[in-house]
């Protein structure tokens, strides 16, 4: 039954409009024969929805996620300075029922049968506790597979394993050509959740967050949690769990882990010889969690020298507040293309965006969600009447129109810029051919709303010059065919070719780099069957030249017109609502104003390699919510920033 419905859904209007085509070729078609060939293409693109969901290939799903979170933890530990083994010694407290050092932990946790509770202060190390997990994987075939799942990105509306299956997706999404593997990973225990930052829940939802998790999440997993959120109902709910808290790190061990990384640097000689003189000295007590012993060891590894007296909270808020001028601090031989003062006013920006849309994930395709909300439709305005505008021109010259070519691309070009604003953005996408047969009436019909923008100029185009309907409609059903299938075409980004942000962007990219070839082909055989039945079919005759040419100059210049037509027809309209298109419209309009710059996806790299951001898929994140916090407040008061570095160094 399903092979008949193929059959008649798909097969028998692609094979009439086959013969319609050759007929056309032959002598000519009725406008009648037109239509019933533009209905059949409709009917054909429609039959491809009854497609049976592809079967889920997930019998390597597990060892492929396994491998990706490895590679990831790996990235992100480098650029952290977080080695698997001889990090920062922290210690855990348990009382003897676990291990008692944070890589121990790791080991014990990829084993444990149940959930566990992690504590510390901030900055204890309860992050670092997720990249460790899966650099001690023994392998990539080892379950369950460790992931971190920020609790702040959960939202209410959402149950727990749809936001699991949601955010894994978003950051590995080859997840999404196999959703039923991936719940059976889910559902069968295949995951070692670690729950990160329960205390980055609003205080009123904790207690139901915790319970939701206790009660849906199958087998082991992690909660992680400051010490003065894991208190009251959320303590309770969780009796009997085993809680490791991280200890603060003694003086000696922070003495030696920065003698043995940064011995050679005399500012780090300097905090050394204090902490061993001063064990118990103020300066121990600020440097006693991983966030500021590695803000200490940034801040000396850029030659400035970190405030060492005072209160512990007066050196923890020196470090925090002047972390970001001195790794920007410019160096003599270097090229440096921010200064300290526009870093600071960039991350400023960066970070208050993030604050107003209530997390820590900074997604380069949604920055278009602080522009104004007129700001996209004039720009795509602008961007249609002046594309459109000199193209329609240039047609109209070659057919002797003279200047009504101009007004006409111009009202298209408005037209449609304004109509491609109103769609609803794209997902990062990537341009690798597979037909999608999971797809859902919406989807179709936001895509023939799309398709219809595309393909309608040019059938009014053909109306003007062409005597008879057929021409437009053969000229509007073949584009909106081709439309369609690329929209097909276009899958989601690919986790093998994009693992980080900048792969996400030059895939999307890629995927209008294909529709605008795409387009050009489509035009250029609608073009050359236009240019074969030009010097029978062509409505106005005075005044152009291209009738006293051989009717093959007249297919080549048709064709050509058309490739360029099409190009510019689909690209134009796939950019549009792409996120790489509003990503270009979001940082036009913020380097206007001086708040982002041009290059953006540049400076989100170097202030990733600088230590100011971290990764987490295809999201970027301040490295830690102190210093988000603190470039959201502003510039630091003068007696917190770091003194500037001795003109000469020993």
């Amino acid at each position: 039954m399903r092979r008949l419905k193929t059959v008649f859904l798909v097969i028998l209007p692609l094979a009439f409009v086959l013969l319609a085509v050759v007929r056309l070729a032959v002598g000519g078609w009725s406008d009648v024969e037109a239509v019933i060939a533009a209905a059949a293409l409709v009917v054909a693109y429609v039959g491809t929805l009854r497609g049976e969901r592809p079967q889920d290939e997930g019998s390597d799903l597990a060892d492929r996620l396994a491998d990706q979170v490895t590679q990831a933890a790996r990235r992100e530990a480098g650029n952290r300075d977080v080695p698997d083994r001889g990090g920062i010694p922290i210690r855990c407290e348990s009382g003897g029922a676990l291990p008692a050092t944070v890589e121990e932990l790791a080991d014990h946790l990829l084993t444990m049968k149940g959930p566990v509770v992690v504590i510390g202060e901030r900055g204890s190390g309860k992050t670092t506790l997720g990249l460790l997990l899966p650099l001690a994987m023994p392998s990539a075939r080892h379950r369950p597979i460790p992931v971190t799942l920020p609790l702040s990105s959960w939202e209410p509306r959402l149950g727990l394993r749809e936001w699991v299956a949601l955010r894994l997706a978003a950051e590995y999404p080859f997840l999404r050509a196999a959703p039923r593997a991936l719940e059976r990973l889910i559902g069968g225990g295949g995951l070692l959740a670690v729950f990160d930052g329960l205390d980055e829940v609003p205080p009123a939802r904790r207690a139901e967050v915790v319970r939701t998790i206790d009660e849906s999440w199958p087998r082991s997993y992690v909660l992680t949690s400051r010490v003065e959120a894991f208190t009251g109902p959320v303590a309770r709910r969780l009796a009997g769990t085993p809680v490791v808290r991280l200890l603060p790190v003694r003086a000696a061990d922070v003495a030696g882990y920065l003698e043995s990384r940064w011995g050679d640097v005399p500012e780090t000689a300097t905090l050394v010889a204090r902490l061993r003189a001063e064990p118990g000295g103020r300066l121990a007590e600020a440097l006693d969690s991983p966030l500021m012993i590695f803000l200490a060891a940034r801040i000396c590894e850029s030659g400035h020298a970190p405030r060492i007296d005072g209160t512990a909270a007066r050196i923890r808020q020196g470090l925090v507040a002047g972390f970001v001028p001195a790794v920007y601090r410019p160096e003599p031989e270097a090229d440096q293309p921010w200064s300290p003062d526009e870093a600071a006013r960039y991350l400023r920006f960066l970070a208050d965006f993030l604050h107003r849309r209530g997390t820590h994930d900074l997604a380069w395709w949604e920055l278009h969600q602080a522009l104004p909300r007129a700001v996209v439709p004039a720009l795509q305005a602008v961007l249609g009447t002046a594309v459109l505008g000199p193209l329609c021109a240039a047609v109209s010259a070659l057919f002797g129109l003279g200047a009504a070519g101009w007004w006409f691309g111009l009202a298209i070009g408005l037209a449609s810029g304004l109509a491609v604003a109103l769609a609803r953005q794209h997902h990062p996408r990537e341009a690798r051919p597979k037909l999608r047969k999971t797809l859902t009436r919406r989807y179709l019909l936001r895509r023939l709303g799309q398709g219809l923008v595309c393909v309608v100029p040019g059938m009014v185009i053909v109306l003007v010059l062409y005597d008879g309907v057929s021409y437009a409609l053969t000229d509007g059903a073949v584009l909106l065919l081709g439309f369609l299938a690329v929209s097909l075409a276009l899958a989601p980004a690919n986790a093998d070719k994009a693992g980080a942000p900048d792969g996400f962007l030059r895939n999307d990219r890629a995927a209008v780099l294909l529709a605008f070839a795409a387009g050009g082909l489509v035009g250029l055989a609608v073009g050359a069957y236009l240019g074969w039945w030009m010097q029978s079919g062509l409505r106005v005759r005075d005044h152009v030249w291209l009738l006293t040419l051989g009717r093959w100059q007249q297919t080549l210049a048709g064709a050509t017109t058309g490739a360029v037509l099409g190009a510019v027809g689909f690209g134009v309209t796939m950019m549009a609502p792409s996120a790489w298109g509003r990503f270009a419209d979001a940082r036009l309009w913020f380097a206007a104003r001086r708040v982002l710059p041009l290059r953006l996806m540049t400076f989100l790299r170097d202030a990733y390699e600088r230590g100011v951001l971290r990764r987490t898929g295809p999201y970027y994140q301040f490295r830690h919510e102190l210093l988000q916090d603190q470039a959201v407040a502003g510039p630091p008061p003068p007696e917190s920033a770091p003194p500037a570095p001795p003109a000469t160094r020993a």
